[in-house]
């Protein structure tokens, strides 16, 4: 029996040979809001059901199946309204604050994590106030996921800041948030964060451990369970241990062709293959730079233009291992062509890749035009004043 707004929905729109997009344009409400309504991720507005009841033709059905929010009349005397208390609580804003995620994301590609973190943790206050304030059970655990969703990304913007500790904090808000919403994965997900912090560290078994324990759900999607192989091949190849990482980025990779076509809610949206560009930099790890550079060379390229970030640290990581491969002159080549980008993006993990490339030039015979180049690295690293 069609008793929900959703599935009625559905079954409406279908009958009548409609797609999202047809819907959409008689309705005015975006297609991915729409496609959120019919999977039960967010729940109709009033205006909503009745654009849709009369653009399908449902005498009223849909109108009666919407619940509206409703909101409680706070006193004058009352406390001030905490953060997101003012700002309604149903689909439509729904909709705009996953605008404003993806907007936060795209920023975050190509600016300092210092311009991105500011405007996304007050948004995670925001969700959360939201969620608490509707008796909406859907749309309560959208914006809780949601709100996850804005605290994991948050924890990442504070990592490439050089914030562990803070990052580390978002990254738990994130996994309360998801639990509140009923979202397992990105709990799972949070472990594989983790094992991140632990390589940056140069912790080998800690991360091998953490990536052990989110491979260990068979409930986990394949997206999530690849990851986790990935950090886990990463931790082994820190280690020097070989074989035991060819056998997680196996493991890895079939997770990653078992997953679903797409890009990934969780994770790196920037790289077309992230299993090879694990495998690149674990060569390095492993002492073979030249197939480092190799693997990196074809990589790089296919990294999505919009991707300031991923394509400045993987690009930087691609000219250390030339460099470390023997042809230095070729590396500080390329590593010339990404220093305005590596500026613009202001990364601790990219400034850690930097300074091993200083070291290596500080150990080697300098090529000409290096010298130059090292006074640049330098002021990089090492900026006026600070």
């Amino acid at each position: 029996m069609h008793d929900t707004f959703a599935a009625q929905l559905r079954r409406l729109r279908v009958e009548r040979e409609l797609s999202l997009s047809g819907l959409s344009r008689l309705v005015h409400y975006s297609r991915g809001y729409l496609s959120k309504v019919e999977n039960g991720l967010a729940s109709a507005n009033p205006e909503l059901a009745k654009s849709c009841d009369e653009a399908l033709d449902a005498g009223g059905a849909l109108v009666a199946l919407a619940r509206p929010t409703r909101r409680a009349t706070r006193p004058a005397t009352a406390e001030p309204e905490p953060p997101g208390a003012s700002v309604r609580a149903d689909g439509t804003a729904f909709d705009l604050f996953v605008g404003f995620f993806d907007q936060h994301r795209t920023l975050g590609h190509r600016a300092s994590p210092r311009a991105v973190l500011p405007g996304l943790v007050p948004q995670v206050d925001v969700l959360r106030t939201m969620a608490g304030s509707t008796r909406e059970p859907d749309l309560r655990d959208g914006l809780w996921r949601l709100a996850a969703r804005f605290a994991e990304y948050a924890g990442w913007m504070a990592q490439e800041a050089g914030d562990e500790e803070r990052a580390v904090r978002l990254t738990d808000e994130a996994v309360r948030c998801a639990a509140l919403g009923g979202d397992r994965e990105l709990a799972t997900y949070a472990l594989v964060r983790q094992a991140e912090f632990a390589l940056y560290r140069n912790d080998a078994r800690q991360a091998v451990l953490l990536a052990q324990r989110a491979q260990a759900d068979p409930s986990m999607s394949a997206a999530v369970r690849s990851l986790a192989a990935q950090r886990e091949a990463q931790g082994y190849a820190l280690a020097g241990e070989d074989v035991r990482f060819g056998q997680a980025l196996e493991r890895a990779a079939e997770l990653h062709r078992a997953a679903p076509p797409g890009l990934p809610l969780l994770g790196s949206t920037s790289l077309p293959d992230p299993v090879a560009v694990t495998r690149a930099w674990s060569a390095y790890d492993l002492g073979r730079a030249r197939e480092a550079a190799e693997l990196l060379d074809a990589q790089v390229p296919l990294i999505r233009p919009h991707a300031v970030r991923s394509r400045t640290r993987f690009g930087l990581r691609r000219a250390l291992a030339h460099a470390a491969a023997g042809e230095l002159e070729h590396g500080c080549e390329l590593l010339a062509e990404l220093l305005d980008d590596l500026v613009l993006v202001d990364s601790a993990t990219i400034r850690a890749d930097l300074a091993r490339f200083g070291r290596l030039l500080a150990s080697r015979p300098l090529p000409g035009g290096a010298h130059r180049l090292r006074t640049r690295i330098r002021d990089v690293l090492f900026p006026q004043g600070s």
